[in-house]
This record gives C-alpha cells, sequence and structure tokens, in this order.
C-alpha cells in the first residue's frame, strides 16, 4: 500500500468510447500541462496519485467497458494505488446520479461539458488562449478534429442529445 504523501499532482487519463472523447481527453491534457500538472494518457506505470476517466455511455458494451473501468480503479484507490478518482465523459453526464450511490470511491463525477470545473477540481486553470489546443495521443501519422458537438435531433434510440447536448458546429474561421 502506498503511503500518502505532499508529492506533486500526476495524473493518468483513461479514454474509453469514441473520437470525441479521445480529442476531449488531449484537450484536458494540454490544460493541465499548460497549468503545470504532469500527465499521462493511459499509463501503465503506477506513478501516478490521481486518474481521471472518461467514459463512454452509448451502447450497452461500452457503458459496462466503463463501468468496469470505474470499478477497477476504485478498486485501486481502496488499495491505496491512487488517491483521487474523477469521472467525466458521456456514461458521467447520464448517470452520475445513479452511479454517486454504487461507487462511493469516485471523487466527483463531470458531465462532458465540465472541463472548466474539473480542471478546477485538480487545481488547474482553464487557459482560453490554449482553445483548440491538445497532446495527441494518436499515432503520428493521424488526428482527429472534431468540427462539431452533441445533436439536435431527439431520436428514440439514440442518447447523444441527453449526454453531449444540443448541436454546436464550430465556426470555420476557429477550424
Amino acid at each position: 500500500m502506498k503511503a500518502r504523501t505532499l508529492k506533486r499532482t500526476k495524473v493518468n487519463v483513461v479514454t474509453l468510447g469514441c473520437s470525441k472523447n479521445t480529442f476531449d481527453s488531449e484537450v484536458m491534457m494540454a490544460q493541465l500541462k499548460a497549468s503545470g500538472i504532469a500527465v499521462e494518457h493511459e499509463s501503465e506505470r503506477n506513478d501516478h496519485n490521481v486518474v481521471v476517466i472518461n467514459t463512454c455511455g452509448f451502447i450497452e458494451n461500452a457503458k459496462q467497458e466503463s463501468i468496469d473501468t470505474i470499478l477497477s480503479w476504485a478498486s485501486a484507490k481502496d488499495r491505496g494505488e491512487v488517491e483521487k478518482v474523477y469521472v467525466t465523459g458521456c456514461l458521467s453526464q447520464r448517470y452520475a446520479p445513479e452511479l454517486k450511490d454504487e461507487i462511493p470511491q469516485v471523487d466527483a463525477w463531470f458531465g462532458t461539458r465540465d472541463l472548466p470545473r474539473l480542471l478546477k477540481t485538480l487545481k488547474a486553470d482553464y487557459k482560453h488562449e490554449l482553445v483548440g489546443e491538445r497532446l495527441l495521443t494518436t499515432p503520428a501519422h493521424f488526428a482527429y478534429f472534431k468540427i462539431s458537438e452533441g445533436c439536435d435531433r431527439k431520436c428514440s434510440f439514440c442518447a447523444i442529445p441527453l449526454m453531449r447536448g444540443k448541436h454546436v458546429s464550430t465556426p470555420i474561421e476557429q477550424l
């Protein structure tokens, strides 16, 4: 069991789901790095004290993978391997009220548009001048490019509007 110390925060970001989550994790990591916080993506080393899980809540398999991942990190917290577990993303956006009672080891739950609040919790500043900057997690020959967010259609079979909000297109000047 690790002893709790006043060591510097080191964040491990675990990304599940679609390319939008990958993009969102990359933006979050750039913001953390700009605030002087050490951050890695899906680190296999056991040297971080905080984990942020960016979840998917769209299809049943993805929801189960997200829940299993949260439970795995909750157990790691119980064993003293990490100090804080934070959950963000679509699953958290849609199901946080239900999950809070079931997984009390999670320190905080954040939705898909709660990046400034998540950064504040991690004692990082949201830097507006970094909008669009990110730390790429993909191989060097490609990167995801998000041009819009959400959806205005309320199809009975789809939860995207519930998780990602109304459709917002990024102006061409910003792209």
